[in-house]
């Protein structure tokens, strides 16, 4: 039980850097990524109760007393984000296939992990938390008109069940979390939280498994195409990152804007693969296996320029009097 406790407070210490390990790790076990599908679901539920665990609480009871920003935050990303990306790509001289799996993934809800993540970045994990809630609720209602519409394409979604899916993702996380935050309590949670950010990347590693499925068959058989879709990807996400980013500016603190940015170029892209259709363009799927990618690796690329973009100012680090000088921690 020692090894594991010191593997996990590890994994804890060094998050970022082993997530492009989890795609590895998917590659390489190819053979067990289809026999692994069905446990996307069950995975999506434990990353998010680990969310739960080691979410600021009084904050999100806090952001909850005035819901605006989250929902309007969500909006923008299901709603605006795509209209705004979707000009581009749709004049790009690039394969059809992939201009609707970028538009699609633009439709798409934030990912689970994002309030996991978002710890690790330094950004409002609760802020992230509520975005991915409130995104991954109410995309039955936005993701088939938008992708209708822009599109044109029917993508046979059942509002319904998949709200239903989606609850019972949430309701169950929920319950862990509270049953295991009544057991541990604050001071036993507070004291194994490495432990917890450590098994949220071993489910993280675990989680990339089944959705790498297919990747080596289409690298063998075209691997300059599947290298355009894993460049697109990242330039996908980090445009829809950048078009949040700089839409927030205006109206939000830096910390805020930043994580809606990153909220909106981290989607759930693996939900797409339960509600398309059979016929669906192959190129779609390719996308999404694609585009794990840039989530596993972009938060490793971004956690510098988050950290100098949210570093104290000078003149927030330094008070003076006129008889003394003093300095004031960041979090005083």
């Amino acid at each position: 039980m020692d090894g594991l406790d010191h593997v996990l407070r590890r994994m804890g210490r060094h998050a970022t850097a082993l997530l492009p390990f989890s795609l590895l790790v998917g590659i390489v076990f190819q053979d067990l990524a289809s026999a692994m599908r069905p446990l996307v679901g069950p995975l999506s539920t434990l990353l998010l109760m680990l969310a739960l665990l080691r979410t600021d609480w009084p904050r999100v009871r806090a952001l909850l007393q005035r819901p605006a920003l989250a929902l309007a935050l969500s909006a923008a990303l299901l709603v605006a984000v795509p209209l705004a990306v979707w000009p581009f790509w749709s004049l790009m001289p690039i394969w059809r296939g992939l201009i609707a799996a970028l538009c699609l993934s633009a439709m798409a809800p934030t990912v689970i992990s994002a309030a996991t993540t978002a710890t690790f970045l330094r950004l409002d994990n609760s802020l992230a938390l509520l975005i991915a809630l409130i995104t991954n609720f109410a995309v039955p209602l936005t993701l088939p008109p938008l992708a209708l519409w822009l599109l044109d394409l029917d993508l046979h979604i059942g509002v319904g069940a998949l709200s239903l899916r989606l609850l019972t993702i949430v309701v169950v996380a929920l319950v862990g979390a509270i049953a295991i935050r009544a057991w541990l309590g604050v001071g036993r949670l507070r004291h194994n939280a490495e432990r917890i950010d450590g098994l949220s990347i071993a489910v993280l590693i675990v989680y990339a498994i089944p959705l790498m499925d297919g990747v080596v068959a289409r690298a063998i058989a075209d691997p300059a195409k599947l290298g355009g879709f894993i460049a697109a990807s990242f330039a996908g996400a980090l445009l829809t990152n950048a078009v949040a980013v700089l839409g927030c500016l205006p109206f939000l603190d830096r910390r805020s804007a930043l994580t809606a940015g990153y909220c909106s170029g981290g989607r759930n892209n693996a939900l797409l693969m339960a509600v398309l259709p059979i016929a669906a363009d192959p190129d779609i799927f390719l996308f999404i296996a694609a585009v794990q990618v840039p989530i596993y690796v972009i938060p490793t690329l971004l956690q510098p320029i988050y950290r100098r973009l949210l570093r104290p100012l000078p003149d927030a680090a330094v008070t003076t009097t006129p008889t003394t000088t003093s300095r004031v921690a960041p979090g005083d």
